[in-house]
């Protein structure tokens, strides 16, 4: 059992990632108002790290409505990287904003694909530390690499474990 709390505070104007709202999802389009939310660890009540992550997705391949919604959520810590270079931590027992609950296995019951916390680096096969244009979520919670570094060095030093549960809220501000 830890002490750890994580609270994200997101913007109402990141829903409005795309530059132009009429064009459909395109990559150069869908970078407006990109990784402005509030990522926050408090251990009790002391905020320990603060940054900025994106909350909404914002992946043109993604569904916008795969992110998370407002409300309770846990994180479970360190789980199978798969593709990606760094440690990921799993987003769970909350639901997104279409009322699809995410499961303790960080998936929903007709989707196999993963809600994580992870960093802005390119997935497998590319070279590890090729970092995107931007923080693209497809529901996740994505922080820089260097940020979610430092949050990882955290979780270590407070001797987090794989599978650990941090207890988390996500607020709209």
């Amino acid at each position: 059992m830890n002490n750890l709390f994580l609270r994200i505070r997101r913007y109402k104007i990141s829903h409005q990632f795309k530059r132009d709202p009429k064009v459909k999802a395109e990559w150069w389009n869908n970078d407006a108002h990109s990784c402005m939310d509030l990522f926050q660890l408090y251990d009790y009540e002391d905020n320990i790290f603060e940054t900025h992550c994106q909350s909404v997705s914002n992946i043109p391949t993604g569904r916008y409505q795969d992110t998370i919604a407002t409300g309770p959520f846990q994180i479970k810590c360190f789980l199978e990287q798969r593709s990606f270079h760094c440690p990921v931590h799993g987003i769970c027992n909350t639901a997104d904003i279409e009322g699809q609950w995410i499961n303790e296995y960080s998936v929903e019951k007709n989707d196999s694909n993963r809600w994580l916390i992870h960093d802005d680096q390119s997935l497998k096969p590319k070279p590890s530390g090729m970092i995107t244009r931007i923080p693209w979520s497809a529901g996740c919670f994505v922080l820089h690499k260097s940020d979610f570094e430092a949050f990882n060095k955290i979780l270590l030093e407070f001797n987090i474990v794989k599978n650990e549960m941090i207890d988390g809220e996500l607020l709209e501000i």
